[in-house]
Parts: C-alpha cells; structure tokens; sequence
C-alpha cells in the first residue's frame, strides 16, 4: 500500500466532504496505517518465497490463483496479535455500541487462531472468511459481535499478512493485455474484484483498466469493455451511472448477470490514486446500486 499516496488522496477528499464524509475517512486512514504496520512488520518477520515468473505465467493465463499453489504461511500466535490489534482499533474508533465494541475487545484471538484453518488462510482467503462466518458459533464469538464486524476484523487482519506477498507476486505477473482475456478474479488470491480505475495509471494511453482486489491490495490489468464482474464481452448488456455532479465514480451494471462494479475514472479524481481511500469514498455508490435498476433478473 502506497502510504504516501493515501495521505494526499485523503487530503483532497476532505475539503470536498461533510463531517460524515470527513470522520469516514479519518476512521479508515487510521485503520489502513494499522495494518500497513502490521504488513510490513510480519513480512520482515516470515517473508514469502515468490514462484518462479514462468509458472506464475501459466497460473495467471489459466486463472489459478498464485496463492493456490504457493500459499501465504500464517503463524498463529502471531495472527492472533494481528486480529486483536484490528479489533481493538475498531472497538476504540468504529463508533461501536458498548456492548459489540465489549464484545470484541474479549475475543479470544488466541483460541481463535489456534482452532481456525490457517493454511487455508494463506491459500483462500475468502473462502477462510466464509468458513469462519459459517461457524462462528463454533469460535467462542460473543452474540454481541455482529458477523459483519467479525468479518471485518478478520479481512484487515488477513490483508496484513497477504499484501506484501500479493506485492511480490504481481511484480512478476504477466501485463500482456492484448493476446490473453485478462484474469477476472484476483489472479494472486482468487477474491473476485471489488472495484476497478480507468485512467493514465491503468495503462500508457490512459485508456487503459484495472481491476482491485480489497483482500490482498492486487491491481491487475482488465479489458476497458468487460463486464468486471461476469466477465462478458457483450458491450450492449453493460452501462455506466453516476452520481450528478460525481463523474469520477461509477457503476458499471451488467445485465447479463445483473450485477455490478464501481469503478473510478483517475482523470476526474481530485487528488493521487489510492484504491483503498476510493473503496472508501465509493461506499455511497453501494447504496445508489440498491435500486432494482441495478438487480435485473437475468433469464
């Protein structure tokens, strides 16, 4: 995570925000330098064997995931002190009632990464979340915790640990946009993309498309007329909204699939490109794609 460039992003969004707006993205900051510590610091600590560049090419072009193959070693003790200095972020700073931020703050992270499947942690990440949600229950989770907070600290304490392998990964990754259909989903971690940028940083034309994978911070190049979600081609099913007065974000909507990604236009965004602060400032957009509009049924 390019520090330097959420600094400034956030600097430009504040002046243009509202105290919501301002106090959102103060949170998150706050919680982004957290685990930036924490990344840099377990990488110092574990480092991570990147695969050889040429079998990361067939894994790439065939849609396998890097980590599938060379998985993200996570030491339990030391994910434990990961997940409790997340929640103990979020149960200072989210605004949480007294009781969920409680709730929290007592989890037994301990117990919780010594039971957890951390192998399959470091080899599917989403999966591991979905599994752990499956059987919250079984994990000793206050009823208090709500899952949505559960999984919250979860996704930012696994992000420490997988962005800088995800980093090392892609700085050997194939960018050969023009003979290949680009991996649809996270070709370092298999988490579909939560977003994509358009823009000079998505290619030398700035024309160019990338896709962003929140689990593990991986940007990959993406074709510009694609559906980021289902993957069609089919430019008729696919159709751009915005907000009035907001041309620099956008929702692409499907109808083949009846799904939809946000999408940041660089060129109109008031400061550097930082994927992280516009996941941030895109939330409004999850709200607008509420509309049946957006949730087409596809027969």
């Amino acid at each position: 995570m390019d520090m330097m460039a959420m600094e400034r992003a956030i600097a430009a969004y504040v002046p243009q925000g509202d105290d919501a707006d301002r106090a959102r993205l103060e949170f998150f900051a706050g919680l982004y330098r957290l685990q930036d510590e924490w990344a840099h610091r377990v990488a110092a600590e574990s480092g991570y064997p990147a695969p050889a560049a040429e079998q990361l090419e067939a894994w790439y072009w065939n849609a396998d995931p890097a980590f599938q193959f060379a998985p993200v070693s996570i030491d339990a003790g030391r994910f434990a002190q990961t997940l409790s200095a997340m929640a103990g972020y979020l149960a200072e700073k989210a605004g949480l009632e007294e009781a969920a931020a409680k709730g929290l703050s007592e989890c037994d992270w301990d117990a919780f990464s010594q039971k957890a499947d951390l192998a399959l942690a470091g080899r599917d990440p989403a999966a591991f979340v979905e599994s752990c949600l499956t059987g919250l229950d079984s994990y000793g989770v206050g009823a208090d915790v709500p899952a949505s907070l559960f999984a919250m600290t979860l996704t930012f304490a696994l992000r420490a640990w997988l962005q800088e392998p995800a980093q090392a990964v892609m700085a050997i990754a194939p960018d050969d946009r023009h003979n290949h259909d680009c991996p649809l989903d996270c070709p370092v971690c298999g988490t579909p993309a939560s977003a994509s940028f358009v823009g000079e940083a998505a290619g030398t034309d700035g024309r160019g498309r990338m896709q962003y994978c929140a689990m593990c911070g991986a940007q990959w190049p993406y074709e510009r007329i694609r559906c980021g979600v289902c993957g069609t081609f089919n430019q008729t099913k696919l159709h751009y909204f915005n907000l009035e007065g907001d041309n620099a974000h956008r929702i692409q909507s499907c109808d083949a699939c009846g799904q939809y990604q946000r999408v940041v236009f660089q060129d109109d965004i008031p400061g550097p490109l930082c994927m992280e602060v516009e996941d941030v400032v895109m939330a409004k957009l999850d709200r607008v794609a509420l509309d049946p509009r957006f949730r087409k049924e596809v027969g």
